[in-house]
């Protein structure tokens, strides 16, 4: 690598001028002000700090997500420029310094602008490539959301949408109030209308962007990402409560297990997790849950405590919600014709809670 005393020709009226001396003062002056804000820009290493934890974990949680910070950290380099402030110390030699810097700015700035104006025309090439792989991605997922019957559609252009009674109020009342409360999956904010409700402060994480304008619609505090990419991307034991609602109800069982792993290691310690899901044992609770075509399977209340035990978290506490009004059985008893309900043991098995409850703690 060629020295500074290679690559810059000294006047003859600057002989003896100390140019690595100089650079060094250059960078030091450079760091002194960009500290003090002078400087809007940021270094590269800074910027990487801003996309990973403490424990340098990644913390962009979808490659949508990945695609838009990569165009604003190359917006922010693009316009690259040969020009910067020119100071130098208060010394005897100061002024000769200064003028020294001046004379060589001057005589470099024609070849360095000859350079810049080829990267700079490179740069804007990058971020108009970078622009239209992130449009691709947006249109993708708005395509891929319009396909098969998902939640959005089943909820709103179905109307097949359970109705939500006070078992939302009661899951938001076993969070300590003074922590804020994650909702993954969170669906159309429900459960985010519920905390509020009872005052907890709650965040909702959901990747369909149909349904996230339907919670912004509400006023409601929401971040378009996918769950799992979201739980994924935080640091070890920094979430104190998390919510999940028909959790392993819908997808694939493998990402149940991955999901309830990852669960485990993101909650600090006494964090809690509280799950709501329709529960088997209810024949006529179970008839109404299918009647929505997104849910695919129902999860035991004792297969999820299994589950959970071996992800990881030892303190369980599982509780039935939901039950029937005694309108509503009324109601369905009359629609199955008596059919033997007056024996106890077959009321309590079509009248069951339709929901569990399921309170962990690592």
């Amino acid at each position: 690598m060629k020295t500074a005393e290679e690559i810059i020709s000294i006047p003859p009226d600057l002989e003896g001028v100390d140019v690595p001396r100089i650079m060094e003062d250059i960078k030091r002056r450079v760091e002194e002000r960009r500290q003090s804000g002078l400087y809007r820009e940021l270094p590269t290493e800074e910027l990487e700090r801003m996309r990973v934890g403490e424990r340098g974990e990644v913390t962009i949680q979808d490659p949508l997500h990945e695609i838009i910070f990569n165009i604003e950290l190359a917006r922010h380099f693009a316009a690259v420029s040969s020009w910067y402030p020119i100071g130098a110390r208060r010394t005897p030699l100061g002024p000769f310094i200064l003028l020294a810097k001046k004379i060589l700015r001057r005589f470099m700035t024609p070849y360095m602008e000859a350079v810049f104006d080829k990267q700079r025309e490179f740069n804007m090439r990058v971020l108009e490539a970078l622009k239209v792989f992130q449009e691709i991605i947006v249109r993708e997922r708005e395509r891929n959301y319009r396909a098969g019957v998902d939640r959005y559609y089943a909820w709103e252009e179905l109307g097949l949408a359970e109705e939500d009674g006070e078992f939302l109020e009661e899951a938001a009342r076993r969070f300590p109030p003074d922590k804020e409360i994650v909702h993954l999956w969170c669906g159309r904010g429900e459960f985010l209308e519920a905390a509020r409700r009872e005052g907890r402060e709650a965040l909702g994480v959901e990747e369909d962007p149909r349904l996230v304008r339907i919670c912004q619609g509400k006023n409601l505090r929401v971040q378009q990402a996918s769950s799992m990419d979201y739980l994924e991307g935080q640091p070890a034991d920094s979430l104190p409560a998390v919510f999940l609602r028909d959790l392993g109800e819908r997808g694939e069982l493998g990402d149940l297990m991955w999901l309830l792993g990852v669960l485990a290691s993101r909650l600090e310690r006494d964090g809690v997790a509280v799950i709501v899901n329709h529960h088997p044992r209810s024949v006529l609770g179970t008839e109404e849950a299918f009647v929505d075509p997104s849910l695919v399977r129902l999860i035991h209340p004792e297969t999820m405590e299994g589950l959970l035990k071996g992800a990881g978290f030892r303190d369980l506490r599982v509780t039935s919600l939901d039950g029937f009004s005694p309108d509503e059985e009324r109601e369905w008893m009359e629609r199955l014709g008596g059919m033997g309900l007056e024996l106890q043991d077959l009321r309590e098995t079509l009248f069951a809670p339709r929901r569990y409850l399921v309170e962990a703690r690592k």
